[in-house]
């Protein structure tokens, strides 16, 4: 990889934030009042069409209103489905080393709205990035190609002159598909090694 063309697609979930969708259905059930089998049933109905952006956060909030019963706050509402991250910090401890050494960095994730909302405002390390790919944006998912053709436009790169890490072997293996360079993230140990292999660390 040039020097001169330094740029990591860097997954958010499980690589960046842990999460867990557990804590989101229970403090939805607990906000709205309805029971958690209720919220596990619609969750796992809504929850993609939502990250692909076909359904707005408004819409997500005057659905939960009208199963409740009754009106909802709406930032009470977003916190529930969004308070619900940890930080990885041995991993976010390297993007300022990457900074350092001139790579441009890219956020590539399913997510949706008020996940990334919150995640924008509660964790200043995703403002070192140079570039948002964001499946609720771009109105397609990984590991449908149009995502990661999308985020080679937005960062006007070229596939043979960037690194790509998620922890889904499917989403590594459709970029790989598409001639990116790209390895499955496990540990921050075996991605200090696949970074300085590559001579971005």
């Amino acid at each position: 990889m040039s020097d001169a063309a330094k740029t990591i697609f860097f997954d958010l979930g499980n690589v960046l934030l842990f999460f867990d969708l557990g804590k989101m259905r229970k403090q939805i059930a607990q906000f709205s009042g309805l029971s958690l089998p209720i919220i596990r049933k619609e969750i796992s109905k809504l929850f993609e069409p939502y990250e692909k952006g076909d359904i707005a956060t408004k819409d997500l909030h005057a659905h939960f209103c009208s199963l409740a019963g009754k009106p909802l706050g709406y930032q009470g509402l977003l916190h529930a489905v969004a308070d619900i991250f940890i930080p990885n910090e041995p991993v976010i401890s390297l993007l300022p080393l990457l900074k350092e050494n001139g790579v441009r960095l890219f956020l590539l994730s399913n997510t949706c709205e008020a996940h990334f909302s919150y995640a924008y405002q509660q964790f200043p390390f995703l403002h070192l990035f140079d570039g948002y790919i964001l499946s609720y944006k771009v109105g397609a998912r990984k590991p449908d190609a149009h995502i990661f053709e999308e985020a080679l436009r937005v960062a006007n790169c070229q596939r043979n002159h960037c690194f790509y890490t998620d922890d889904i072997p499917e989403y590594v293996a459709a970029a790989k598909d598409l001639h990116i360079d790209a390895e499955l993230f496990t540990s921050v140990d075996a991605l200090k090694t696949q970074l300085r292999t590559r001579n971005l660390l």
